[in-house]
Formats: C-alpha cells, structure tokens, sequence
C-alpha cells in the first residue's frame, strides 16, 4: 500500500482554495491542514476539506508532519514563507511567480538546495493540455521555422493584488510559455505601460521582444478590459497555430502556399481544430510535483526557470520606466 504525501496549503484565498481542493481529492495526498492569516477564512476552507485551521503557517508547521506544502500567499510574502518553510524539510510549489526581485528569488533557490528539498513554480500555463498539445506539434516541425508569436492576456480589474503589477503578475505567464515554445531567451525588449486603475503599479503593458533565434513576440497584456481573454497565436512557415487557453483549445491554420518544403507566398488553406484532451492545469501541475517528489526527479518549472522568467519581467518594468529599448546579453 503507498504511503500518502502528507500536504498541506498555506494561504487559502482563491487560488490557495483550489490547491487544497485538489489536494484533498487526489489518491497520492491526505491533506492534513490549511493556513491562512484570515483565521475565519483559513476555518472555512478547514472545514470545507475536513482538515485542520491554522491562522499562522509557523504554528502548523511545528505542529504537523508535512512532505509538501503549496505557498499560495501575495508575492511580497514569497521569500519569508518559502525559507521558512525550506528550514523545516518540506517540498513546496511556489505559486508564479518566484519572488518580486531577483535577489528574493537567488535567496528561495538557495535555500532549497541547502535543504535539499524540492522547490516548483506553479506556472499553470504550462500545464494547459492545450499548450502540452501545441509543444508536441512544434517539435515535429508541424510550423516549420517559427518568426513571430503574438500574445492576448486581457481582463477585469483584481482588486485582490496590490503588491505586484501586470507585468510580475500576468506577463510571466507567456514570458514563460513563449521561452517553453522556442527554447529561445529574448536579446532585445522595449516595452510601454500604463496605469489606470491600480493604485501602485502598472495595470497594463504592450511590449515588443526580440529573441536570440530571431522570433519576434508580441504582448498585449492588461487588467482593463471587461471580457477575459487568453489567446497565444504562434506563427510559422507552415502557417498558424492558435491557443485558448480558457476553453483548452488548439486551432492549425494552413498557409496553402507552403509546398515542397518551400514558401514564396501566404494565401489561406484550411481551418483544423486540433483534438485536445481536457484536464484541469492546476491538478495536472499538482499531480506533476507529486510525481517529483515521489521519483526524486526535476521539476518541470524549477527555481532557475522562475528567475529566469522574473528577469526578463524586470527588464519590461526597466524599458518602460526608462523609456527606452533594452539589450540582454
């Protein structure tokens, strides 16, 4: 008989809620608590899941016996959490992104390695079927050489993040598919903001990067638009394929002029919606940290891979506050 993971979920808003939630109804874990500074919040999800309430994350820790916890709290609190957390022996999945700075991040990273724990970031996107779909017909060269990639990430106004902006919030979410995509980093980014409605930060960002095997991406990226939208559209010889990441879609538009392994022109062919089989991300993610754990393997979305995406998202705030274009080695 296998001995369950023993997880628990610290910060239960709605995303730490649906953590636990998948904790609790997945085989390989008992989910034994919940915490959360908001102690009635942290008892609702408790008693929710049948599982113990802890309005501090120190207490539960001393208390319980974990294997793994997911840190699921506002960005600024990531490093204080997450160390403490690592000090204990615990695996954690780190909710994207890492941290709010660069050294916060080398700090997480470090310190799970002295551990010797695992440490994943939870960059969901990675884990749509529809992007998992897309990543295989890229690597049978269903595209042929890719040049240009755009990106739509729209939607309402989250009063809940105040600590962080569009950029580190949203924007490492295809900073970080589009490097998954091309196996590429950016050599170029110019990148211009505006805030509206938040009360610290940008609430939205268009931005042009330029990468290293010579793709172009395009991100449209804000807070202030009254319809969710989630499109990637990824452009090739071979013509276009286009993600919805909300329905897990995945549609191939022919370049009917792509013959002989050869293009001189782009005239529209066909419309394929590719078959793509549902799954919700985020059990996938989790069941994907479990299986690290479990087989002592890498993960999928590790600390470096989350500093990395951080870095870049860095240098979007820095050409947008300074106005100007900047060049990564």
């Amino acid at each position: 008989m296998t001995i369950p993971i023993k997880v628990a979920v610290i910060g239960v808003g709605s995303m730490g809620e649906n953590h636990a939630r998948v904790y609790a109804y997945c085989e390989k874990t008992q989910l034994v608590a919940v915490a959360d500074s908001n102690k009635e919040q942290a008892e609702k999800i408790a008693k929710k899941f049948n599982v113990r309430a802890y309005s501090d994350y120190k207490e539960m820790l001393e208390k319980e016996k974990l294997d793994a916890v997911s840190i699921v709290v506002p960005t600024s609190l990531h490093k204080e959490v997450a160390v403490y957390v690592f000090k204990k022996g615990v695996n954690v999945l780190l909710e994207k992104p890492i941290a709010q700075t660069e050294e916060e991040a080398k700090e997480i990273i470090e310190c799970a390695k002295e551990n010797k724990v695992k440490l994943m970031i939870g960059h969901i996107e990675r884990f749509n079927p529809a992007i998992i779909e897309l990543k295989k017909k890229l690597e049978q060269k269903d595209l042929g050489e890719i040049y240009k990639i755009d990106v739509q990430r729209i939607g309402p106004f989250p009063h809940r993040i105040s600590d962080v902006g569009v950029i580190i919030d949203l924007s490492v979410h295809d900073l970080d598919i589009i490097d998954y995509l091309i196996n590429s980093l950016p050599s170029r980014i110019y990148a211009e903001t505006q805030q509206k409605l938040h009360p610290h930060h940008e609430d939205s960002v268009t931005a042009l990067l330029s990468y290293q095997n010579g793709t172009l991406a395009v991100l449209n990226i804000n807070y202030l638009s009254p319809t969710k939208t989630r499109v990637l559209k990824i452009f090739g010889e071979k013509g276009m394929f286009k993600v919805d990441y909300l329905n897990q879609e995945l549609y191939f538009y022919e370049n009917k002029s792509f013959v002989e392994n050869h293009w001189n022109s782009v005239t529209e062919g066909d419309m394929k919606k590719i078959n793509v089989e549902k799954k919700e991300p985020l059990q996938i993610e989790i069941e994907s940290f479990l299986n690290h754990i479990s087989e002592n393997t890498s993960p999928l979305v590790g600390g470096e891979q989350g500093l990395n995406v951080l870095n870049i998202a860095r240098m979007l705030i820095k050409s947008a506050t300074e106005k100007k274009i900047i060049e990564l080695n």
